[in-house]
């Protein structure tokens, strides 16, 4: 295991290109139980944030000093009904589900893209790519600070893992990519435009109608 997880992250092509015969049961055999292992890690540091005195401390602050901000409250109210081992278990089965759920969701999003760019190698090989691509955020993810470099550490692997497992040429795996990420962020943006509008617009309603 060891091997294939240092493959991926410092020897990728040669890795993944050694993988392109190996069946989605033999990619869940790698990815799960390193779901499973950062998802525990996840839980344990999560929960021990969020359960510091310290921290409910300055949420406390937060919420004294902006009473307004609802969602401060909310979550301090929350976090004072769980102690550490119930939030932990909380967080751990919504790691499990969340990253065995999610990968399967962004690998047929990512295959529409790929799809779109020339990759002909099915479904599956697609879900394979970004399976083996998550290795460095499953093992770094779970720490504050370095799990923002596994994030994009995983990003930057998936276009290798289309090259080798869609054979796509690398130019349309960046292409695949990129529409892959910012349509998204662009729908988002829309949305969030649309929402911020219209809260002005009732507000801008609102003061004309105390003035009239």
């Amino acid at each position: 295991m060891w091997e294939r997880i240092e493959g991926f992250m410092l020897s990728p092509s040669v890795t993944f290109r050694a993988s392109k015969g190996e069946t989605f049961s033999d990619a869940l055999k790698y990815y799960v139980p390193l779901l499973v292992i950062f998802s525990v890690l996840f839980a344990i540091v999560t929960a021990a944030i969020l359960t510091n005195s310290m921290v409910l401390g300055i949420l406390a602050g937060m919420s004294g000093m902006l009473p307004e901000v609802c969602p401060v409250g909310l979550l301090l109210t929350i976090l004072g009904q769980f102690n550490m081992l119930t939030l932990g278990g909380g967080l751990f089965i919504g790691a499990l589900i969340g990253g065995t759920i999610g990968i399967l969701i962004l690998g047929i999003w990512f295959h529409i893209w790929a799809y779109a760019f020339g990759g002909r190698r099915g479904l599956t090989q697609t879900i394979k790519a970004l399976m083996y691509s998550s290795t460095p955020f499953l093992i770094f993810g779970w720490i504050p600070g370095l799990d923002i470099i596994g994030a994009i550490w995983a990003i930057l692997l998936i276009p290798t893992g289309l090259i080798e497992l869609q054979e796509m040429y690398s130019g349309r795996t960046i292409l695949a990519l990129i529409f892959a990420l910012v349509v998204p962020m662009i729908i988002a943006g829309a949305i969030a435009a649309a929402f911020v509008l219209s809260m002005l617009e009732g507000a801008y309603s609102f003061s004309y109608a105390i003035k009239i």
